[in-house]
């Protein structure tokens, strides 16, 4: 853990970097969303419900369900029929659930096929194979599901927004919002470009995503503020790099475990949780990356913005020309266009580094406060008409 803590990345210096990043994986998305759309699956665009019965149980434990599921999927999607939705009824039973078709004989020249893959399968031993009928059913997800999870994100933000506001500051949780914002953009826009068959599964991810980053957005402003309020009188920015640095080691171990499930399931896991595993795999790291490179720099320049508009009010009035920046006074001339009088100046130092400057600088602080208050008493003290010692 002290790894990081000794380091000497100056992760807020790079805040255009991450933010450029960020822009081009953001524009690349919203591009591919705009010009090619989203890939739905029959869960949002509706499909035909198909039914075949076999004359013996071919399953008659979960294990055995699964294997034939599997054994049907990989001959449905050698003759084309790829993504759809096969289960087991019964123990002699299939139900399957395909997409829509353009016209009533291509359905059925569809059902012929699937009805030949199973007798193919099963047929001779289990057989002989009987199709219940086709109907078609309506998309599981429809417009109007779809805008009310887009309103539970929104109202769900903007709960978050409130309670970071008040646990910390109306900055913070600004920051939190954008950061959030970014990932579900970026998870959205990925799959728009990786062209993902999206199924129900997508709006748990993009749920999932959004509290897994605003967890761990939580812990890096917690320690950002814990760091503050132990060193009042350091400048804000080096005491978020510090905080970033600190918390490094959280982050990644947290998101690697997860990363790990995920890798295993994506490789393994078969086509049926391929899409899942890949939106979850994207999301996370975005959700990682937000909360590290996105997140805690917004902080610190919300903070400069602040910093240079009372700069500027100092200095449109009457008022001696200065300002404070993370507990620090100074002059307006300070303030450079790249804020590096907020940052402390452009020295890179670790985060141990930086808390042990800080406690030296509040001692100092400490230390000048008691010179100052004995200076005072010894006035006071021999001010003229002072009873002295000995009356």
């Amino acid at each position: 853990m002290d790894f990081f803590r000794r380091q000497r990345w100056d992760i807020i210096g790079k805040t255009g970097l991450w933010f450029s990043i960020s822009g081009v994986i953001l524009l690349a998305g919203i591009l591919a969303w705009t010009f090619h759309g989203l890939n739905y699956g029959i869960d949002f665009t509706g499909g035909s419900l198909v039914r075949y019965q076999l004359a013996k149980p071919i399953a008659t434990t979960p294990d055995e369900e699964t294997k034939a599921v599997a054994t049907l999927r990989q001959a449905l999607e050698s003759i084309g029929i790829a993504q759809a939705e096969i289960q087991v009824e019964s123990g002699n039973g299939f139900l399957i659930k395909t997409y829509k078709v353009a016209n009533d004989e291509e359905a059925a020249q569809r059902d012929t096929a699937i009805e030949g893959k199973i007798t193919e399968i099963w047929g001779a031993q289990y057989g002989p194979v009987e199709p219940l009928g086709r109907e078609t059913v309506g998309p599981v997800i429809g417009e109007e599901m779809r805008w009310t999870a887009i309103k539970g994100i929104i109202v769900g933000e903007a709960l978050i927004l409130l309670w970071i506001a008040i646990r910390y500051e109306f900055k913070f949780g600004v920051a939190a919002i954008l950061a959030l914002a970014h990932d579900v953009v970026a998870t959205t826009g990925m799959m728009a470009l990786l062209h993902v068959e999206l199924n129900s599964w997508f709006v748990a991810v993009l749920l999932t995503v959004v509290g897994y980053s605003v967890n761990d957005t939580v812990v890096i402003f917690d320690r950002i503020r814990e760091n503050r309020g132990r060193h009042r009188h350091a400048p804000f920015a080096p005491i978020v790099n510090a905080s970033l640095l600190e918390t490094m080691a959280r982050s990644l171990n947290t998101v690697l475990t997860v990363v790990y499930t995920l890798l295993a399931l994506l490789f393994f896991g078969g086509t049926v949780v391929h899409g899942f595993a890949l939106a979850m795999l994207i999301g996370v790291s975005f959700g990682c990356y937000s909360s590290i490179f996105i997140a805690a720099p917004l902080v610190v320049w919300f903070e400069r913005l602040g910093a240079r508009r009372k700069v500027g009010a100092s200095v449109g009035s009457s008022r001696p020309a200065i300002a404070t920046v993370g507990g620090m006074t100074i002059a307006p001339e300070e303030v450079d266009e790249e804020g590096a009088a907020a940052s402390g100046g452009r020295a890179k130092v670790s985060a141990v580094d930086t808390m042990r400057r800080a406690a030296e600088a509040a001692q100092e602080e400490k230390r000048r406060i008691r010179r100052e208050r004995r200076t005072k008493k010894r006035g006071a003290g021999s001010k003229p008409g002072a009873p002295g010692k000995g009356r």
